[in-house]
């Protein structure tokens, strides 16, 4: 499969486009270097990404960037991601997606329904994991996409929520 076949996969246009931005910087290789992501060529999505470096082997992850969509309601920038999430439920999901998302080879779809207490219905948030390597070969940073289809409420965060269900609608690697 082609990345522009596998593009398909991805419901949302702007995670869409970002892969298919991803594809094109790689080229044949597995990954692109982060160097070669330029902000200025991805502006209309910015908001939608963060940029993590891949720690402990891919246990552990550090924010350097958080757009202003993603960080709604709480702004992990220049923290790890086990301080920037409470213990429980949503952080024991949202750590083994990004290790999932860090193991490769090429790039992790995942749409995931939260159901919150509270709310009528569920809320999904589509996430899109790019490996990233300084040196071709370790994957030392992720490059990952982000759109939620709603708030939970005003004042609240997903970074910040223990929902009481977690639904993995689609998880698929794509090339």
């Amino acid at each position: 499969m082609t990345p522009v076949e596998a593009s398909r996969q991805i419901s949302e246009l702007p995670l869409r486009g970002l892969y298919t931005y991803w594809s094109e910087k790689r080229g044949a290789r597995p990954w692109p270097a982060r160097e070669e992501i330029l902000p200025s060529e991805i502006t209309s999505i910015l908001p939608y990404i963060m940029l993590a470096d891949v720690l402990e082997e891919g246990r552990d992850f550090h924010f350097r960037l958080v757009g202003t969509d993603v960080a709604y309601g709480i702004d992990p920038t220049g923290r790890r991601l086990r301080e920037a999430v409470p213990e429980g439920s949503y952080r024991e999901h949202i750590c083994a997606l990004f290790q999932r998302g860090a193991a490769g080879p090429g790039a992790l779809y995942s749409r995931t329904s939260y159901d919150y207490a509270g709310v009528i219905g569920p809320r999904t948030i589509a996430r899109i994991f790019m490996p990233l390597s300084s040196d071709g070969s370790v994957i030392d940073k992720l490059l990952i996409g982000q759109m939620r289809d709603r708030q939970i409420h005003a004042d609240h965060s997903a970074w910040q929520a223990n929902p009481p269900a977690i639904l993995e609608d689609v998880e698929t690697r794509l090339p």
